[in-house]
């Protein structure tokens, strides 16, 4: 199978057309549907049912659908990566975990770049998992990560550290405490960010670790939003302490938990590279 072929192919399971889809493709639909037949005859098998509503995948379609597409990411990431090696002593390419940026000093940023001025410096914020997993494929050169990563082949040093906060609304029978435990939170509707940040499954296991699953009300994107809806006494939010100068507290009480984790951010590059001369540079500098 042609890799051109079979990007066609799912641009017409994505569209459900061939008109739509081809132009997209910038082709003909009559040199669309040729591909599509050809594919057919190749596979020995009908992708999609022809009717004056469109075209609807049958079974055998979408199973090559749910193949592929993953494949031709996979493909994509490989011709990045082999750009990247290419061009790997005039580009960085740099990724952040999801929270990181919050409290990233771009000023030193804005230095190294400086210092190394024929180099092209790209960035990107993905998922912590994301970031990892780039590394590895060779996409990104190193990345600002939630945790200390223990897997072999990375090289990871710890950067910066902050504890988690409880932040209690006026009212709460929790409000004029000082200090609490994860154990003070049972059965507590809970706010806080979802499963995209690395806090959020910290937070679960710890609990677990005090035997009992988190009562989450409220799962948000917007660190903002678990300040509003905790004003809003929708429950307890969970945060790191590093919003409290850029956020109104009003009605609120930030709380230290005594045995959370800690929310930590590492720089990380695959162990094999950790000694290149412009690596070294970026983990020094920071």
């Amino acid at each position: 199978m042609d890799t051109k072929d079979i990007r066609c192919f799912c641009r017409v399971y994505e569209e459900r057309g061939i008109n739509q889809a081809a132009k997209q493709l910038f082709i003909t639909p009559q040199g669309l549907s040729r591909i599509i037949t050809k594919l057919e005859a190749e596979l020995q098998t009908t992708l999609f049912e022809r009717s004056v509503r469109g075209l609807c995948p049958t079974a055998s379609g979408s199973y090559l659908y749910e193949n592929c597409r993953e494949l031709l990411n996979r493909l994509d990431d490989i011709e990045i990566g082999i750009h990247r090696i290419e061009r790997m002593d005039k580009e960085l390419q740099l990724g952040f975990s999801c929270g990181v940026l919050n409290v990233f000093p771009f000023h030193t940023l804005e230095r190294f770049k400086t210092e190394n001025a024929d180099i092209q410096i790209q960035w990107e914020e993905l998922e912590n998992q994301e970031v990892i997993d780039k590394i590895f494929q060779g996409i990104i050169d190193a990345g600002f990560v939630i945790g200390s990563i223990g897997r072999n082949g990375l090289y990871t040093r710890e950067m910066y550290q902050r504890g988690m906060d409880a932040l209690v609304y006026e009212g709460h029978p929790l409000y004029d405490r000082e200090l609490l435990s994860v154990n003070d939170l049972r059965d507590e509707p809970l706010i806080m960010l979802n499963e995209k940040f690395s806090c959020y499954h910290n937070f679960v296991g710890r609990c677990k670790d005090f035997g009992f699953i988190p009562l989450i009300r409220v799962k948000t994107m917007e660190v903002q939003l678990i300040y509003r809806f905790c004003r809003e006494k929708m429950g307890i939010g969970i945060d790191t302490n590093i919003h409290k100068h850029d956020i109104s507290m009003d009605g609120i009480h930030r709380i230290k938990l005594q045995d959370a984790f800690s929310w930590k951010i590492s720089i990380v590059c695959k162990e094999d590279r950790k000694k290149e001369a412009l690596i070294r540079k970026l983990i020094d500098i920071f």
